[in-house]
């Protein structure tokens, strides 16, 4: 497995890009894999919305105007190389100015609708992906696929090896999106598998539409599913299209979805008013004095500041409300951070204005690009617990020294130890009144400044990255492997 070669294929990676939890996925793995022994390459659509300066991307020429044969024609891609940040993990990007020039990656900006030629897009970046190999003579042991738009890959790749090309690569599959079947006309797959003595199109079709998701599961030879699903599963929203098509498999590896402490690191991370360790933890109230005196939010720098996460808020004011409600008794400095304007929520506004016991500021960030600020600065994180995951964002905040405050049903709470006789590393509680007694312990904590730096350098140094739970994956591989 060590000396084994991987190609991850994915339309998302992060930072680069951000459209759904599949790219923090395909973004935090191959850096871990990577480091774990196997040499790990990535390649990716280059949107128009990627900093080519910012992420440092240049030109291969060897690997320009490649000839990408479609079902309307011939078009080129030129493939463009860079390294995932604060990584050694070599990325490659698709660049195509029919395919990929556009305002955002697979939605309309002003509609929020899918562009009508989605279809043909992914099936151009996986065809790129496989003249990429071609081009390189490189031939991967591996090729992973994440999530429904690469779906068509699998398929794409059984073909190539009837011909000979790629004859000892096996490829894998991940899902982490629980939402989206990738459902597109019968026609289409018709088109791009016509002359095919190995595919038949009709074992992937959903509802008389042809699924790329239906259409990975079929051809891959082996498939992994984050085991938060399980956990999705039970807040009630699941999407019953997905749970019928995933009974379908025969066998499905369950893996976790850990934290990325590489690149979610304050020790390295320049967008912070100032970098720190848990060696030198006095600069963290560094960044909370200078957020203060920057943000005028009329915050003491003396006194905690709790956190709160909302990166979903459409979603999640009404878990907001609910939150600020079971803690209106405790004198506490609020920061809500959002993906919209969290005060333009009535049901969050109206308890700002009411109660005189809670200091809040409230500040819209839909980028994420204030998110590592926000770590610094928060001495406490809850996050509203939603069917997208967001509790991810208490494994990457690890690092960043402020204490989650986890329900206990939630998935995260299995990674973190309850505060209790001076041990544990997070505030986790079991409803709304034991929530209320948690923060209150939390705050006497932080009244002993020797306990309070025991505890946030007992975190930081608490590893709950997907670095610490690779094993799953190096056996899923194997397993792949062993065909």
């Amino acid at each position: 497995m060590k000396k084994s070669k991987i190609f991850f294929v994915t339309a998302e990676v992060y930072p680069f890009v951000k459209g759904s939890r599949g790219s923090e996925f395909a973004g935090a793995l191959p850096p871990y894999v990577q480091a774990h022994g196997p040499e790990v390459r990535v390649i990716m659509p280059k949107y128009s919305i990627i900093n080519e300066r910012k992420h440092i991307i240049r030109d291969i020429i060897r690997l320009k105007d490649i000839p990408i044969t479609m079902p309307s024609g011939t078009f080129p891609v030129s493939i463009k190389s860079g390294f995932i940040p604060e990584s050694k993990t070599q990325i490659y990007f698709a660049d195509s100015e029919k395919y990929f020039k556009r305002s955002d990656m697979l939605r309309d900006k002003r509609t929020g609708q899918f562009f009508k030629d989605n279809h043909e897009r992914l099936l151009f970046l996986a065809k790129s992906a496989i003249e990429t190999l071609r081009t390189l003579g490189w031939q991967p042991d591996i090729i992973h696929c994440c999530d429904w738009p690469t779906g068509l890959l699998p398929a794409l790749v059984r073909e190539e090896q009837q011909k000979g090309f790629l004859k000892k690569t096996v490829v894998t599959f991940s899902i982490t999106d629980f939402h989206e079947l990738g459902l597109f006309e019968k026609s289409f797959a018709s088109k791009v598998f016509a002359s095919s003595s190995v595919i038949e199109t009709e074992d992937c079709v959903h509802k008389n539409k042809f699924s790329f998701l239906k259409c990975a599961l079929k051809y891959s030879d082996a498939v992994s599913i984050v085991d938060i699903h399980k956990y999705l599963t039970d807040l009630g929203k699941p999407n019953p299209d997905f749970e019928g098509i995933l009974k379908s498999v025969k066998s499905i590896s369950e893996v976790p979805f850990a934290g990325d402490h590489g690149l979610w690191n304050p020790a390295s991370n320049n967008t912070l008013y100032k970098t720190f360790t848990s060696e030198k933890l006095e600069r963290k109230q560094t960044n909370k004095e200078d957020f203060i005196e920057d943000k005028r939010t009329g915050f003491s720098a003396e006194q905690p500041i709790l956190g709160i996460l909302a990166e979903d808020i459409e979603n999640q004011h009404k878990s907001i409300a609910q939150f600020l409600k079971a803690v209106r008794d405790q004198s506490l400095q609020i920061f809500i951070l959002g993906d919209k304007n969290p005060s333009s929520y009535s049901t969050i506004k109206s308890l700002i204005q009411k109660n005189a016991n809670h200091k809040v500021y409230t500040l819209q960030d839909p980028d994420d690009y204030f998110r590592p600020n926000f770590f610094a600065v928060s001495d406490f994180l809850w996050i509203p617990v939603t069917d997208k995951f967001s509790e991810l964002y208490y494994f990457n905040a690890v690092r960043y020294g402020c204490i989650p405050v986890v329900p206990k049903q939630a998935y995260a709470a299995g990674y973190f130890d309850g505060i209790k006789d001076r041990g544990g590393n997070a505030l986790v509680y079991q409803d709304d009144h034991d929530l209320a007694r948690k923060i209150e312990s939390g705050l006497a904590v932080f009244e002993t400044k020797t306990q309070w730096e025991s505890l946030v350098k007992r975190l930081m140094k608490s590893d709950v990255s997907l670095g610490k739970h690779l094993a799953p994956y190096i056996k899923w591989y194997e397993k792949a492997l062993a065909k």
